[in-house]
């Protein structure tokens, strides 16, 4: 297995792949939109993206996000997106992507790494369980939908 940060040369790979990714989560097949949303991202180093790859096939990829802590006058960092749909060892794939997120915490010395996902996504919670994220109990999550029109808003129902 072979954990690598995406660049522009890795985007022709990433859209099928990110594609099926949000198919998974109910969006429709947008590879052309895919390409752009994720150009734009990577060319202007919005996102930090890591890629597994096994005999140099993608097997997955993780997708983080940069933030800050007012509080804790720190940057944080967001694991937005997380994916592994190949590979022999999904358990040792999802570790190396995380492990990657981790490091580029600690470059950056990040107070700590976030993730939301849904409830009933056992698996990723058992996953995120293990490698030591804590869940939080004290704080609510909310968020305020601006457009019904967009279908990833539909999402968070």
């Amino acid at each position: 297995m072979d954990i690598r940060t995406c660049t522009i040369d890795d985007l022709e790979s990433l859209v099928p792949a990110f594609d099926k990714y949000r198919q998974f989560y109910r969006q429709e097949s947008q590879p052309e939109q895919i390409r752009e949303f994720l150009k734009s991202l990577i060319e202007q180093e919005k996102s930090k993206i890591f890629l597994s790859y096994e005999n140099d096939e993608l097997t997955g990829f993780i997708q983080l996000y940069p933030s800050f802590s007012s509080i804790g006058l720190a940057p944080i960092w967001i694991l937005n997106d997380f994916f592994i749909f190949g590979g022999s060892d999904r358990r040792t794939i999802a570790k190396g992507l995380l492990d990657a997120a981790k490091m580029l915490c600690d470059a950056s010395k990040a107070i700590r790494l976030e993730v939301t996902t849904r409830k009933e996504n056992h698996r990723l919670h058992k996953i995120y369980r293990d490698y030591g994220f804590e869940k939080d109990y004290k704080y609510d999550y909310y968020f305020l939908r601006l457009s019904k029109d967009i279908p990833a808003s539909n999402m968070l129902k």
